[in-house]
Formats: structure tokens, C-alpha cells, sequence
């Protein structure tokens, strides 16, 4: 097991399960001032101070209980605050319990260029809040799993985290920037990748502008969109880039991620990450929190990189499903002197790589990208597709061959 998943608490998804009940009280807690104090005046000036406070305390307390009330009637009472547990995914529960949409092969997603204009915040928050929604996934027993998502297109394509979907029954989107309520459809899902894309009957909708993943460094500013605590409509937070590859088990699965300091709560799952052009690079979707030698850790949050789901997205909007372009092989990272690549350990009987792979072969490069690592391999493979031709630069026997091979879909 990876050394920080050993020390913390790597599971943490950001869907917010809420169960049935009424909504939770808000405490406010202060520190009190113990200093010694003179008697006499000081004392009527506590006690007008005493009262006051308590006047503000039970005023922010009604006025924050009316501003969660007005949400919950505003959103058919589908995001009320209710107390948060965890809540079990039945069993049984199948996809196919959820309503389908029809796949359409006319539509595709990409990214865009990134822009040169930097926006200031407040700029990024009017251009991408109208792109960003609350997915509800209502779990049929009294409970419901609640997030957030992306508007791909105008007629209402939307990405957002699997496992926000997971046991639902019905889904229902609401937008961000309005009131507007939606039920929504699933048209593809990758458990592994955590993605899902769901489709609502609405025209008109602000897409979001997807910007490359790939130009982020470390020390970047980037700012997520979401929803956090399943009520918190809209909020953002700020931070930086702090690894732009970050290989992390989730839930037992290696994940490529981004790494951001930006705040990331339950909720947030799903949402959206910007660069500093308004632009989405990565989809939020987990954080790393627990303690250690009594030191909380904090400021880990998790997001898929927006590059990483495009061939999948598009996958998925066409038919439906979604897939992994693959050689046939089982392999491994090498270092050799100045050459990195990845080792063929074998081949896989009945695959493209069976007659032209062989044990000890070292792929440099596929399409003219370098390979070092198996993310790198795997990506050029992913952008490739099924069906389609990869151009290997391999090293055997001291030499570099230049190898086609097709593609084939490993899930099939």
C-alpha cells in the first residue's frame, strides 16, 4: 500500500449523503476572553455586552436558518441541510436501475487553447458559476447522495463524479445560477475512472470552456466551483497547484490526479476546477484528510485532470460506454542509463501485441511522445482509441523499430 495511504485517509469522495430527518442546527462557538477584569462599570458593560451577543447569536442563528429554508424551498427542498452520515450503497444496486438517455455520436467535447487574458476572480466566478450545477442522485430508501457537476454542452450534457450516482434511483441537476431544477438521465458511467455523464432536456445552457490540464505547474492559482456540504450553492475557494501528477489509490484504484490547496468539502465532488483564464482544467473529486502526531492534514484536495477525460467523455456521449484502448501487454517502468521507457514483461495470447511485442522489448515513444511511464503510454493510447493504429518507437536488441499496432478495447 502506497505510504500515504497508510497514514491517511485517502477514500474521502466529496458526494454529500444526506439521510432524512430535519435540518441541524447551526452552533456558533466563541472563545471566551478570561482575562481579570474590574468590577463596578465593567460589569454593566459585560452584561450589555453579554446581551448583545446573544442577540447577534440568535439573529445570525434565525437569519442562517432562513437563508437555508429559502434554498431548500428554492430547490423543491431537494438540497435542505440535514445532518450528513454515511450512508450504504445497496448491494444489489445496478446502473440499470437509473434512467438512461440515448447516446449521440454528433457530439463531441474538446479543449480548448488557453486563453492569454488573466481574469481577476470575481471575473472567473460570473463566467463559470452559470456552468456549474447540484447533482442529486435520490437513493430511494430516504436518502440521497448529493454533489456537484459540469455543463459540457448547450443542450445539456453534464460530467460529474461516479460515485455520486452510485445506488441511485433518479437523478435531478440544478443549476447553480438560478433555481432551475432538471431530472436528469445517465448516458455513460467508468466506475474505475470515476466519471459519469448525465443528460437533461434543456436548451440554452452555458458550457463550460474546457482548458488544457497539460500547461498547469506547480504554483499555478486556480479556483473551485461547486457545491459543498449539498447546500452550499456556488461557493469557490482559491489555491494553487501543488503536483500536477499525483498517482494516489482511491478507494483501492490508482488515480492519476492534480493536487490543489483549493478547499475541498463534501459536495464539492464533481465540480469544477479553473485555471486563472476561467477555463476548466480538472473535475474536483477527492481529498486526503486524517491526523498525524495530533496534526491535522488539510489542504489536499484531488481532482481529475481535464485532458485525462476527454477520450472518455466523448466515449461515452457516442455510445454510451466506456472502454481501454490497449496493446495486449503486461508491463513495467525501466530505467536504463539515460533511457526511460516501458518494459515488456509478456504479451497476451489472441491481442495486436502477441506477434509483433516480445518479451524484453522497451516502448520509447508511441505516436512520437515519449513514454516513460506507464500514465504516458496509457495516455497516447486513450487518445488513439479502439480501432485505430499506434505508432511505437521500440528499443530491441540495441536498436530502435519503428511498430504499428492496433488498438483493441480490453472491456470487450
Amino acid at each position: 500500500m502506497n505510504l500515504i495511504q497508510e497514514a491517511f485517509a485517502v477514500s474521502n469522495h466529496l458526494s454529500h449523503r444526506w439521510p432524512q430527518g430535519e435540518p441541524r442546527p447551526i452552533h456558533y462557538h466563541y472563545t471566551s476572553d478570561r482575562r481579570p477584569r474590574r468590577l463596578g462599570k465593567a460589569l454593566l458593560v459585560v452584561s450589555l455586552c453579554l446581551v448583545a451577543a446573544a442577540a447577534l447569536v440568535f439573529g445570525g442563528y434565525l437569519g442562517m436558518v432562513h437563508l437555508a429554508n429559502s434554498l431548500a424551498d428554492a430547490q423543491r427542498g431537494s438540497f435542505a441541510p440535514r445532518p450528513s452520515s454515511h450512508v450504504e450503497v445497496n448491494a444489489n444496486w445496478d446502473p440499470a436501475d437509473l434512467p438512461w438517455a440515448q447516446p449521440d455520436p454528433n457530439v463531441s467535447i474538446f479543449v480548448h487553447d488557453q486563453d492569454t487574458q488573466v481574469l481577476t476572480s470575481n471575473q472567473i466566478y460570473d463566467q463559470v458559476l452559470p456552468s456549474v450545477v447540484c447533482v442529486t442522485a435520490d437513493q430511494g430508501n430516504g436518502s440521497a447522495s448529493v454533489g456537484s457537476g459540469v455543463v459540457l454542452t448547450q443542450s445539456g450534457y453534464i460530467v460529474t463524479n461516479f460515485h455520486i450516482i452510485q445506488g441511485g434511483v433518479s437523478l435531478n441537476v440544478g443549476l447553480l445560477s438560478s433555481t432551475a431544477n432538471y431530472d436528469a438521465k445517465l448516458v455513460g458511467y467508468d466506475e474505475e475512472l470515476d466519471l459519469a455523464v448525465l443528460k437533461i432536456e434543456a436548451q440554452g445552457l452555458v458550457p463550460a470552456r474546457l482548458g488544457s490540464s497539460d500547461q498547469l505547474s506547480v504554483g499555478d492559482s486556480v479556483y473551485a466551483i461547486g457545491n459543498p456540504m449539498g447546500y452550499l450553492h456556488g461557493t469557490m475557494t482559491e489555491g494553487i497547484i501543488s503536483s500536477p501528477t499525483r498517482t494516489i489509490q482511491v478507494d483501492g484504484k490508482d488515480m492519476n490526479l492534480l493536487q490543489t490547496s483549493a478547499a475541498l468539502n463534501s459536495g464539492n465532488s464533481g465540480g469544477a476546477l479553473t485555471n486563472a483564464y476561467g477555463q476548466v482544467v480538472g473535475i474536483t473529486s477527492a481529498k486526503i484528510t486524517g491526523v498525524e502526531n495530533d496534526t491535522v492534514i488539510e489542504g489536499l484536495g484531488l481532482v481529475i485532470p481535464i485532458n485525462d477525460t476527454i477520450p472518455f467523455l466523448n466515449q461515452m456521449i457516442h455510445t454510451g460506454q466506456s472502454f481501454r484502448p490497449s496493446l495486449g501487454i503486461l508491463c513495467q517502468e525501466v530505467q536504463m542509463d539515460d533511457t526511460s521507457g516501458v518494459y515488456v514483461v509478456s504479451t497476451t495470447a489472441d491481442t495486436p501485441a502477441h506477434e509483433a511485442l516480445l518479451e524484453g522489448d522497451v516502448i520509447l515513444a508511441a505516436n512520437g511522445v515519449d513514454t516513460p511511464t506507464l500514465y504516458a503510454l496509457t495516455r497516447v493510447l486513450n487518445d488513439t482509441g479502439v480501432g485505430n493504429q499506434v505508432e511505437l518507437s521500440v528499443l530491441r536488441d540495441g536498436g530502435v523499430l519503428s511498430i504499428s499496432i492496433t488498438l483493441y478495447d480490453r472491456l470487450t
